[in-house]
């Protein structure tokens, strides 16, 4: 048999190894030198200011850092628990052994999730237009001429409306895969709970549902990061609108969009990268931390079960 040292497999791997990390570190380091200047659009001589930057980032008044990242995390909140929710209750329906022509089923389940996310996004600002779209105008047949809900105009309606997209865009990947989780428990375990005196609801608490967590876990620290990383859809939608304050951000003003916007958007004057990059770097660390510790959460209560 043959035998190759370590060494050798290293050396192999060091080209790739350099390549990835130079590709990978190479934006997060000048963006962290970045954030400890005072570099604008027009300050070609900028100088090292230290922590100034995450200093008025983090402890003055008119700082949109704590608006928009609690905005972000209830967004994330919101749409994951709801994919977990609706992908499980869409997954247990079709792994009922009464409900036939599954296959079609799960072709139609795909078509959200298949789907170009830009033209869906399109398509749901136009199902949300206040004065044509099909929403509104459905509302009308039942409640009258003058019912509408300004689904774009409205802080917390628009909140609702770009929750709603996604949770539309994302709830089938969690239904497949909870779907696959469902079908490989033993369904021997759920009949000796039900010869045990068992109700329905504690079988499914009590045996079903601890065999699917080792496939929920993962699949919603993903989402999770996705769904704080969301722009496009958001932007299409709402472009973070709607604005009720000229020195506060949109209601749907997330973390991405926020930037984007301090960048190239509306909001783009004399662009501070420095200030920019302390508040990227800032919700970098966030994200990681959070990250971390959902997983290290997830760790200890699967060893703790075990």
């Amino acid at each position: 048999m043959l035998q190759v040292k370590r060494r050798t497999i290293f050396l192999y791997l060091l080209p790739i190894i350099i390549t990835i990390a130079f590709i990978n570190m190479t934006p997060i380091l000048y963006t962290l030198y970045l954030s400890f200047t005072n570099n604008t659009e027009f300050n070609q001589e900028y100088n090292f200011l230290g922590l100034q930057n995450y200093l008025q980032l983090l402890f003055t008044t008119n700082s949109d850092l704590f608006y928009v990242l609690s905005l972000t995390v209830l967004y994330v909140i919101v749409c994951v628990a709801l994919f977990v929710l609706i992908g499980m209750v869409t997954a247990i329906a079709l792994n009922h052994p009464k409900v036939k022509g599954s296959a079609i089923w799960m072709s139609l389940l795909l078509v959200p999730w298949a789907a170009p996310a830009a033209i869906t996004a399109l398509i749901w600002k136009f199902l949300f237009n206040y004065d044509f779209g099909p929403i509104n105008q459905i509302g009308r047949l039942f409640f009258g001429m003058h019912f509408g809900v300004p689904w774009l105009t409205n802080p917390v309606a628009a909140f609702i409306a770009v929750v709603i997209v996604n949770v539309w865009l994302s709830y089938p990947f969690f239904t497949v895969v909870m779907l696959g989780a469902l079908q490989s428990v033993p369904r021997e375990i759920t009949e000796a709970a039900s010869v045990d005196g068992a109700t329905t609801w504690q079988a499914f608490w009590r045996v079903t549902f601890p065999q699917l967590r080792p496939a929920i876990t993962p699949i919603t620290i993903l989402s999770a990061i996705t769904t704080f990383q969301m722009f496009g859809t958001v932007y299409l939608i709402t472009a973070g609108g709607p604005i009720t304050s000229a020195d506060k951000p949109g209601a749907t003003t997330f973390v991405m969009i926020y930037i984007y916007n301090q960048v190239l958007g509306a909001s783009a004057a004399n662009i501070h990268y420095g200030a920019i990059a302390a508040f990227a770097i800032t919700i970098f660390i966030v994200l990681g931390a959070l990250t971390f510790l959902a997983r290290a959460l997830g760790t200890h209560r699967s060893e703790v079960r075990a």
